[in-house]
């Protein structure tokens, strides 16, 4: 499978493209980010378990608004009903996404426990904000800044693997774990775009937090369809 290399430039042309697909349908894009983050509103009130099977659903709901985007450009209808495409097309292997980057997760979070940041991962497993007030830095350990620096080097190539791997499996057919292969290589390739889109997205975030946070339902659409637009750039011919 062909992987383009595209400029440091594409890291923010992935961003506009996402804008111009929101504008097209910006209340059902909308209502689909928002019922997301309410359903794992709802599963994270089951304690540790809710938010582990949220992880496990999470890349099927990914793999619906990415069939969503492409409807789009066929000329078709965005639908609420696009959020559960991904269950009917691929359902196994998207879950099996949502498993290994689970998995990942859980093995991240020993790693922390192991180098004295417990307290901190229980916190994370809780999912609670009322938690936070529960957690002092006394609690952290000495561990805990090299138990985060360890995280986040774990992490990176995690969310490598699976920021392409939804949408390989709608539109390549491939299997999970191939699919999280190629969206390593995909992501290791494309380096330096991602920093310029990571860094765009974080000051946009900021940006997003200052009128009441309503800026939060444009730019959790946009993560979303950037998922899209950052695929078809990389993996589609230009």
């Amino acid at each position: 499978m062909e992987i383009n290399q595209v400029p440091a430039s594409h890291g923010w042309l992935w961003i506009k493209q996402a804008f111009a697909l929101f504008k097209q349908s910006p209340l059902i894009w909308i209502a689909l980010s928002v019922s997301i983050f309410l359903l794992a509103g709802l599963l994270g009130v089951i304690p540790r378990l809710g938010s582990l099977l949220f992880q496990l659903i999470a890349p099927a709901f990914t793999a619906g608004l990415m069939l969503g985007c492409k409807a789009m450009e066929s000329g078709e209808e965005l639908e609420i009903a696009h959020l559960f495409a991904g269950f009917k097309s691929h359902g196994a292997q998207l879950v099996t996404i949502g498993g290994i980057y689970l998995v990942g997760l859980i093995l991240i979070a020993g790693v922390m426990s192991a180098l004295g940041a417990g307290a901190l991962v229980t916190l994370m497993l809780q999912g609670h904000a009322e938690s936070a007030t529960a957690v002092t830095p006394e609690m952290l350990g000495p561990g805990a800044g090299l138990a985060v620096l360890a995280a986040l080097a774990l992490l990176v190539p995690l969310l490598m693997a699976y920021w392409f791997a939804p949408a390989l499996v709608v539109f390549r057919n491939l299997g999970a774990i191939e699919a999280m292969k190629t969206s390593f290589a995909a992501s290791l390739k494309n380096v330096v775009p991602f920093l310029v889109y990571g860094m765009v997205m974080f000051v946009l975030f900021i940006l997003a937090t200052i009128p009441l946070m309503l800026g939060f339902l444009v730019m959790l659409p946009l993560a979303f369809i950037s998922y899209y637009t950052s695929y078809k750039d990389v993996f589609e011919k230009q």
